[in-house]
């Protein structure tokens, strides 16, 4: 009786998945490929020369760089393009601003699944869960970008004192592990 049990259950869980995943076809999938269209139109209209000289610009502040460049790159330039950016700032800003992007990159694929669209299956799960719940989507994903910047800001300031005081070490003539 157990063994059969368990068979049901694994049947009734893949009928249950099945279910979903033609919920997300008819639904979820062909407002994501109309917004990934619109935001590839807005980056080609935007133009890659105009987001590198608002890089340079932003590289100025360090809230600028790790707070705000991060999230304009991954919604205009997507990946690879917003890891590029970083090749405009200062020397020193650098690793905290990859530091800031990988912080920012899948929580802002919540509301923007552009961004690291090979990753959107994680938060297709979290927003199919708060639906079974009938719980905000939307309200959860916006606290989960907001906490994302104000952490990249953090681990982007972070890093770049840690590179610079590792620079000024290595400089020094000591040697360091």
């Amino acid at each position: 009786m157990f063994i059969i049990s368990l068979a049901e259950g694994f049947i009734h869980l893949f009928q249950a998945a099945g279910k979903i995943f033609l919920d997300m076809m008819s639904g979820i999938i062909p407002m994501l490929i109309t917004l990934l269209l619109a935001i590839n139109f807005l980056m080609k209209l935007t133009g890659e020369a105009r987001m590198q000289r608002v890089a340079a610009l932003f590289g100025r502040s360090r809230i600028l760089t790790y707070g705000v460049l991060p999230v304009l790159g991954w919604f205009f330039m997507s990946s690879p393009g917003a890891l590029t950016l970083g090749k405009l700032l200062p020397e020193k800003s650098k690793p905290g601003y990859e530091d800031a992007l990988g912080t920012t990159a899948h929580p802002l694929t919540s509301l923007f699944p552009h961004v690291v669209p090979s990753e959107l299956f994680v938060w297709l799960g979290v927003a199919a869960g708060l639906k079974a719940l009938n719980l905000p989507v939307t309200e959860l994903a916006l606290r989960y970008i907001a906490a994302a910047i104000v952490i990249g800001l953090l681990r982007g300031i972070i890093t770049e004192y840690l590179f610079l005081r590792l620079s000024r070490n290595d400089n020094s003539g000591r040697t360091t592990p």
